[in-house]
């Protein structure tokens, strides 16, 4: 084998070890960027759940005191039919005892 075809053979090969290492390296980079956007699309889509969970939350919490206020207001408005009632039906009694004493003297 001649001096040249050795040193083509050397250089080739050289060649081949950058061609290697740079190809290497450039991996190495493919996947440290992929690991950074998987890393920061992780970050965005929990920051958006909790966004969301946070909304549903003073969602239910704002509906809960609309229920609550619904139910206080039919409450309120029932104990005021019954008080009403009670007095009406507290005139009736007290009559019917004033006519039971009445009726006994």
């Amino acid at each position: 084998m001649s001096q040249e075809t050795i040193a083509q053979i050397l250089s080739i090969e050289g060649i081949a070890v950058q061609l290697y290492g740079d190809a290497r390296q450039e991996a190495e980079r493919i996947v440290k960027e992929a690991k950074q956007a998987a890393s920061t699309t992780r970050e965005q889509t929990l920051a958006h759940v909790r966004q969301q969970a946070e909304r549903l939350v003073a969602e239910s919490k704002a509906t809960a005191e609309i229920e609550r206020d619904r139910i206080l207001a039919q409450a309120n408005a029932e104990a005021q039919q019954m008080e009403a009632l009670a007095e009406q039906h507290m005139e009736h009694a007290v009559s019917h005892v004033l006519a039971q004493v009445v009726g006994r003297e």
